[in-house]
């Protein structure tokens, strides 16, 4: 007889300490294949993040964490501890929202996770308005916070370019949440950080880090009134024939920009780029910043649209 979600993933738990913040990674396929994407704070809507409803297995390293079927912790949601879930059974594909909790009553938890989402975006509104602290990543060069340190306050597709790539081992992130990628593009293992210290990348980003990105907040990222939400180049670093777009695009060919992008700047929301009409093929999210070498996407792209 099967056991119930609820049942395997209590049983599957094992002991793991939970001082320190949580950590949570999701993985495209089953049995912790293909694209991953590990959490250390909330993500109400994965959309955001490339990764909706493509969870297929978990692992909880550390802390107790809700995952739910809607954005916003919304429908359906399960509690998840420590624990590796080679499947996902019936949240298989449906996962769009994911945030640590509490250990104790999951009432007065949520009330308190309430509490403090309404103080981080308080603060990033704070931030916002350029009053409270910017966003800004230190990323140092030995463990515990020690070595040379390169100061970040953009959008780093490939961390080359500030002489750090495959280089960090530790990193202090002073405001806003920032994505820290393994390979150039953001692409490769992933993982989110929120404003803090962090004195171990861990084994998958220690000594292999080559992008990183701000995915939440600080007042580093570009406003709406500098153009319109996208603009493609068909040069590296915004250099040749442009074409702004201002809604979703199924097929860039009725633009005359078909397989022709090849630098980009968001100024607005989180776009997807396909390699094929009509958002197929594969797909790559952009958050607001500027994006002068595309690598494995550069004159291929062939639509785009807006992630809502």
């Amino acid at each position: 007889m099967k056991r119930t979600l609820t049942g395997a993933l209590l049983l599957a738990a094992s002991l793991f300490s939970l001082a320190h913040a949580g950590e949570l990674t999701l993985y495209e396929h089953a049995r912790f294949g293909g694209r991953e994407l590990t959490l250390r704070g909330p993500a109400p809507d994965l959309v955001a993040l490339g990764f909706n409803d493509r969870a297929s297995s978990m692992v909880v390293r550390s802390g107790r964490w809700e995952v739910c079927v809607d954005a916003g912790f919304g429908g359906a949601c399960t509690i998840v501890e420590p624990g590796e879930y080679p499947t996902l059974e019936r949240l298989n594909d449906q996962i769009s929202s994911v945030r640590e909790v509490g250990r104790g009553d999951n009432g007065r938890d949520r009330e308190r996770d309430r509490e403090r989402e309404h103080e981080h975006e308080r603060d990033h509104d704070h931030d916002r308005g350029g009053r409270g602290q910017r966003a800004a990543l230190d990323l140092f060069t030995s463990p515990g916070l020690r070595g040379n340190a390169t100061h970040i306050v953009r959008d780093m597709d490939d961390l080359s370019q500030v002489g750090v790539n495959d280089r960090a081992y530790s990193a202090s992130v002073a405001g806003g949440t920032w994505q820290l990628c393994s390979d150039a593009g953001y692409r490769g293992v992933c993982q989110l950080f929120e404003p803090g210290d962090y004195p171990d990348l861990g084994r998958q980003l220690g000594g292999r880090l080559s992008s990183a990105r701000l995915v939440d907040g600080g007042g580093a990222r570009p406003r709406p009134d500098e153009g319109p939400p996208v603009l493609l180049f068909s040069g590296d670093d915004m250099r040749g024939r442009s074409v702004a777009l201002r809604r979703d695009a199924r097929n860039l060919e009725e633009l005359d920009f078909n397989d022709q992008a090849g630098s980009i700047v968001v100024n607005e929301g989180q776009w997807e780029f396909c390699v094929h009409a009509d958002f197929g093929g594969r797909c790559v999210v952009f958050g607001p910043g500027r994006y002068p070498r595309l690598e494995g996407m550069n004159n291929q792209i062939s639509s785009a649209r807006r992630l809502r």
